[in-house]
Parts: C-alpha cells; structure tokens; sequence
C-alpha cells in the first residue's frame, strides 16, 4: 500500500478508536434544530425584493485559504478534540473554503501520552499537517492534565486539571511533554497560549483561581517552549474581556514582561457590549470599545505595550439547550434556534473587535459539539451548538457563508477610525446604528453600517424591521466610483446608482439598513460570480 494512503487511513482508524473511549462522552443523538423557520431572517428578507437604486450584479466570491495572503485577523475554533468533540477529517476541506487562515487548537497531552514516558503524536501531528497543507495556521492553547500523574480527575481527559498542583513528578511530567511540543512543532506553530480561561473554577482545579498562580505555571511552560523556539510568541489567557480583580493581580505581579500576546473571550447576546456590566476608570459601562481602551490603558501602564490584544474564543450558537446562561432567568424555557442570528452576530463581534484594536479574533468554533461536553467539575448533555458546520451532518450553516464573505473582504483589511462616515438615521428601531471604515490591503476604502438590534430579542418575536431609506455619507475624496453594496450574511453584490456629491461629501441615498453589517466600497475591491452564473 502507498505509504502516504496508509498514513491517511491509519489517521482516520486511530481517531476513531480514540473517539470510542468512554472517558470521551455519550454521543448526543441528533442536532436540537428542527427546521422552524429561521426568526433571525427577518430583516435580510429586505433583499428577497428588489431596492430601487440597487441592482443585483452577482454573489460574492470567497477564496480558499491557499489563496489568501497577509497578516490575516480571524482565526476558527478547532478545540475539543482531546475530548473527541467532533471528527476533524470531516472538517479540513470545508474550513479551507472559507478563507480562514489560523485554527485555535489544543495541546491535548492526555492523547500524547498514554504511557508515561511515551509519546504519540499522530492525532495531533494529523490536526496539525492537515490545516498547514490547506493554508491555515494552527495557534496552540497549551492545555489541560494526564491521569497518568494526577488523581480525582472528573474527566479522562484532566480538563482543567493543573499540573503544579498535582506534586514532583506530574511537574517534571509536564514539562518533558511540553518541551517535546516545542521540539516537535518548531517551524510550524509561532503563537502559545497558556491554559484556557484560568480565571474560571470549570478550567482551574483542584484549587481556586489564583493569578498568581497562573503567572507561575505559565512562566514554568513559556520556560520549556522558549528553550527549543527562543523566538516563540507567548499568550496568556482569561475568560473576561474587562479587567476584573483576577486579571489586575496577573499585570500588578509583573505578567505583562512574560507574554506577547493576551487572549480574552466574548461571549454576549449584544456583540458591541459586555454581558453584564464592569467597573472601569472612565465609570460604569457595557460598551467594548470603551471597555477595551481601558484594558489597553492598564496594560500598558504596566509595561505592556509591546503585548497585542487577541480574542482567542468567541460565539454565539445557533441552537440553545432550554435555560442557557447567556439569558437572563426564566428565558431560553423551550431552547431556541436560528442559524441566521449566529451569522449575524460573528459578522458584528469581528467588526467590533476591529474597533477596540485586537489583532486577531477567532470564532468557537468549527463543529458543534456532538458528545456530551465535560468541564472540570461538570458535563453539559447537550450543550449549545456553536459550530459552522453541524455536527452531525457536517453541513455548513449560515455562519459558515457569512464566515467566509468577512474573510473575503475584511480579515486582511485594517479599520481606520480617522475616515468620517456617517449613517443616517442615527437611532433605528430603539437602538443606535453604527458606522465605520476600513481599507483593504491594497487601500481601497470600504464602508460599513447596520443597526446595533438586539437579534435576540427574533426569539420571542420582537424582530428588527428593516428599512430602505437610510443615507451613508463619506468622504468625496475617500467615494467609490463605482459604488457596490456587499449583504455580508448572503453575499449578494448589488450596484448602487442613487449618490448625490455635496459639501466635500457623497451622500448614498436609498440604502437598506438591516441588524447586520453591509458594506459598500468600489466594484473593483470585489470578486463576484455574476448573476446569471448563480
């Protein structure tokens, strides 16, 4: 047998008698969607119509991942897979057509070693070398225990089990393991987060949460991978976007001279606020660009500067198990669904991570979760379904589309808070409308706009209603001379005929404005099939 067929196959046969141990969780037996019509389409409906001043010239085209080029800021989650949470080879080619070009992954030492003292890296090796073969950039969360060295784990896989709490040899353990990580991954992985969300009782045991704490193992593990990649960049890692007591006591005990990068995660039913509101200097506020500013302000009054600001999980699912803890109580009673409210809220929380200067933001995550989900102390029997493709069928969702069409135009384009762009109207349906610019790689300005709704409210059938009056005004220096709008959730590309020059300003009149971002900027920043080909 060729050798490189029997690679492949054996892959294949290792992942999935690994994916049989019971330690991994009882297989959930089908999606919770069940067809309804989707309560998030309301507002994109508007383009079902034609828009008098927009004529449909085609759908926007999305790259592969081989094909994209540059400093690219979004990533996907592909964790979960030490858990066996969904099956990877059902995944590479399709995660390739959204032109994504960095997977967060996790380290799982639990299935690299099975034998104390022997290593075996195929199940990682294969996650690593098929996302590298299709352009995409694995970046590692260095994560979670090993039986093997520790006791009263509530999982098989030691999630959230840490190893300086586990004595002598689990400590030498886990560095002999991480260093071989380095060893074997050099030239291939650049970017190492430290744990996930330590701040977190669900991933920090047998003890509490504990920054300084957390600064000490972290320097223990940056200390072994900089030994074989001296140039390695090092994450740390919380589950707060706002600075509360566990991330102040991180930087006041000197963690901003140990890592390069600092990786928070957002999960909220509004993108542009935080879940509940934090204290912060300027006063109390929800909002996440100020919120941000304030962290990056704290930061770097504590040396720093230097660290960039990564959103390393963020999601919002298309399917809830009844009573989720993203809702208030007493909502959420019968689980709720539509995949068209994930996509919208991927397309906003990436734009507004732009806006509040993080460099890269990763979505979690590529597949739902098809087996009950274990935290350290707990297990979700049918958790929340985040995935861009379903977990079962393997079938892309709507955020898989709106996934790539953000990768298409935005994922290497810079947002330039110094162009002024307007969005009349200013307020629309009880929330305020938002805009903002960006330039592409090459520099092309590109405009975007939509209405700060909250899409959860679709769910009890408080739904936003669209509107096709509404006037984006820009610079007259900055204007599209070819001017097409971009449904960034279905990606249609639509030429726009009714602009009007005044006052050093073009004034774009006759626009749809739906809960979700749209984008307008010159035909020639845009690849599109044309219509008839649709």
């Amino acid at each position: 047998m060729n050798f490189r067929i029997f690679a492949a196959v054996f892959s294949v046969m290792a992942f999935t008698a690994l994916a049989d141990e019971s330690w991994f969780g009882a297989p959930i037996p089908a999606s919770g969607e069940d067809g309804r019509p989707d309560c998030g389409m309301t507002a994109a409906r508007i383009f079902d119509a034609p828009i008098p001043g927009l004529r449909k010239l085609g759908k926007l085209v999305v790259p592969n991942s081989t094909n994209v080029f540059g400093n690219c800021n979004s990533s996907i989650g592909f964790e979960g897979l030490d858990r066996g949470l969904f099956n990877p080879e059902r995944c590479y080619d399709t995660l390739a057509t959204t032109g994504v070009k960095w997977a967060r992954i996790c380290t799982m030492w639990s299935r690299c070693e099975k034998e104390k003292g022997v290593y075996d890296f195929s199940v990682l090796d294969g996650i690593v070398e098929n996302l590298t073969k299709r352009g995409i950039r694995p970046w590692v969360c260095v994560t979670y225990g090993n039986t093997l060295y520790m006791t009263n784990c509530y999982t098989g896989a030691a999630v959230g089990c840490v190893p300086i709490y586990y004595g002598k040899e689990c400590q030498a353990a886990w560095r002999r393991y991480v260093r071989e990580l380095a060893r074997r991954y050099k030239g291939k992985i650049t970017h190492w987060e430290i744990w996930n969300e330590p701040n977190l009782k669900h991933f920090w045991q047998p003890k509490k949460p504990n920054a300084k704490d957390y600064l000490k193992f972290l320097k223990l593990t940056s200390k072994e991978i900089r030994k074989e990649i001296p140039d390695a960049k090092i994450g740390a890692s919380t589950a707060s976007p706002a600075l509360n007591k566990w991330e102040k006591s991180f930087f006041d005990a000197g963690g901003a001279k140990f890592i390069d990068f600092w990786c928070s995660h957002a999960y909220s039913c509004v993108p542009e606020q935080l879940r509940r509101k934090q204290r912060i200097a300027s006063g109390d506020t929800s909002d996440y660009v100020t919120v941000l500013k304030e962290v990056r302000k704290f930061i770097d009054e504590r040396g720093g500067a230097h660290i960039e600001f990564w959103q390393g999980e963020s999601g919002f699912p298309s399917w809830f198990p009844e009573g989720h803890w993203l809702f208030g109580k007493g909502v959420c009673k019968k689980g709720w669904q539509s995949q068209a409210n994930q996509a919208k809220w991927l397309l906003r929380r990436f734009l507004t991570d732009r806006r509040a200067g993080i460099t890269r933001s990763s979505f979690f995550q590529m597949a739902d979760v098809s087996r009950a989900y274990s935290m350290a102390t707990t297990t979700q029997t049918h958790p929340a379904e985040h995935g861009i493709v379903n977990g079962w069928t393997y079938k892309p969702k709507m955020s898989y589309y709106a996934f790539g069409h953000y990768n298409a135009l935005l994922s290497t384009a810079q947002y330039d808070p110094s162009i002024e762009v307007s969005i009349s109207p200013v307020e629309s349906g009880g929330v305020a409308t938002m805009s903002m610019a960006f330039r592409s790689a090459d520099n092309t300005p590109m405009f975007l706009y939509y209405t700060q709704f909250d899409f959860s409210k679709n769910y009890v059938g408080k739904c936003y209603t669209p509107m096709t009056d509404a006037e984006l005004t820009v610079p007259s220096s900055l204007a599209p001379k070819n001017p097409v709008l971009v449904d960034m959730l279905r990606g249609g590309v639509y030429k726009v005929s009714s602009f009007a020059e005044a006052d050093g300003c073009v004034k774009y009149k006759g626009l749809p404005l739906v809960d979700y971002p749209l984008l307008l900027t010159d035909v020639s920043a845009v690849k599109f099939a044309p219509a008839s080909s649709n």
